[in-house]
């Protein structure tokens, strides 16, 4: 399973972990088919930590953003083998346990104190040098007019569209009715 972030900076392609992060991937797919990432903003740049994205409420990070299901939080899924180990790793951005919404991370390095912290549920597999451009990217800094701000970048990178390449779950007519119970299969 995978997907094409198209942004103003480059392609990102990112393999989703359908099989041992299932609601999460079945979340981030739907928001990706529904279009609610397109025109959103990377709106977190932290030098040697992650880029971060996905605010489908507003498209700026400043609101948050909904998943699938609406204002509801849906819970994390941890995996012994999603672990934040290297480069390129996607992970859920939260509020502290089971308040994964929309937003997203990549990670620049490892970052093993966010396991069993934030939800794994991809990696990059296509578009290092897309991503060596972003962590690079100029913040606003000290001169950011409020301090949530200053790690945004200037002229932070838009996701304009995005390619689903694949969907077992779609394929499998499998869905997640609610944030929180058992999966269906719908024929």
């Amino acid at each position: 399973m995978s997907v094409t972030l198209h942004t103003s900076i480059g392609d990102l392609k990112l393999e989703i972990f359908c099989d041992t992060a299932p609601r999460t991937a079945f979340n981030f797919l739907a928001l990706c088919a529904s279009g609610a990432y397109d025109n959103t903003i990377f709106h977190r740049n932290i030098r040697g930590f992650m880029i971060q994205g996905g605010d489908t409420a507003d498209k700026t990070g400043v609101k948050g953003g909904e998943s699938i299901w609406g204002p509801m939080p849906f819970p994390d899924e941890f995996h012994p083998a999603n672990l934040h180990d290297k480069r390129g790793v996607l992970s859920m951005a939260n509020k502290g346990k089971d308040s994964n919404r929309s937003q997203f991370f990549i990670c620049y390095e490892r970052q093993p104190h966010l396991n069993n912290m934030h939800t794994v549920f991809g990696q990059l597999i296509d578009g290092f040098d897309v991503l060596d451009k972003m962590e690079a990217l100029q913040v606003q800094g000290a001169s950011a007019p409020k301090k949530k701000l200053q790690h945004c970048p200037i002229h932070p990178p838009v996701i304009q569209r995005i390619t689903i390449h694949a969907n077992p779950l779609a394929d499998e007519m499998i869905v997640y009715p609610n944030p929180s119970g058992p999966p269906e299969k719908r024929l």
